[in-house]
């Protein structure tokens, strides 16, 4: 669905059309709320722009990917073969000398590596989408603007609804839908955390528990968070 199709979706929840700079605005704190609820498979991304150097130190710095939002696993060498741990970057003084360790500076979107040789790294991230305040025409008329599945997408409008009046226009004949709508709003929702789940769970061979690399890191994000 495009967010020309989602706003379309949400007037007929509540009966109304609301100036557009509003409806735009409360489509992007959906976005933005439902987003940050857990590490959703379908926002990870691989970036290999980034060379530690054999020369880097702990001040070294390296830019992040423009859509960066947070990092899920980092690996170095040819090969990929070793996994990187990451340290709080308040305590990378702590860690200088230690080889495979990195920290993110989110101020100034950068990473900085401690110890270690030249090689290459493999860094899959958790995408920032798009703002959804200040589309043009063509990107809200795109159905590939809403990073999600297609499906899941009306989620946004129940949502929208919900922050502007309690999720349905208050007369005589909707209210007594709200309750059907607030139940199907919640039903598509969890079918989305299933949906998720079930994707992080099989590259795991079907397991909830942590795939280990050689210093056991990279624990499963597939709970979903309240």
């Amino acid at each position: 669905m495009s967010p020309d199709d989602i706003t379309t979706f949400y007037q007929g929840l509540v009966d109304d059309e609301p100036d557009r700079n509003i409806s735009d605005v409360l489509m992007d704190v959906a976005y933005t709320k439902r987003n940050a609820a857990r590490f959703w498979s379908f926002l990870l991304a691989l970036d290999t722009s980034i060379t530690q150097g054999s020369g880097d130190t702990w001040q070294t710095t390296h830019n992040l990917p423009a859509n960066f939002d947070e990092p899920y696993r980092v690996f170095g060498g040819a090969g990929g073969q070793n996994e990187y741990q990451q340290v709080p970057y308040d305590d990378i003084l702590n860690w200088i000398s230690s080889p495979m360790r990195y920290a993110i500076d989110y101020v100034n979107s950068q990473m900085r590596f401690t110890g270690g040789a030249a090689q290459t790294i493999y860094m899959w991230y958790k995408k920032l989408p798009t703002s959804l305040i200040g589309l043009t025409e063509a990107q809200k008329a795109a159905t590939t603007t809403v990073l999600w599945p297609k499906q899941f997408c009306p989620i946004l409008a129940f949502d929208m609804a919900q922050i502007q009046m309690g999720g349905i226009d208050a007369d005589d004949i909707a209210r007594p839908q709200a309750q059907f709508m607030n139940a199907a709003h919640r039903e598509l929702y969890n079918s989305m955390i299933a949906w998720d789940t079930k994707r992080h769970m099989k590259a795991r061979d079907n397991s909830a528990a942590p795939l280990h690399g050689s210093n056991m890191l990279s624990p499963a994000d597939v709970v979903d968070i309240p």
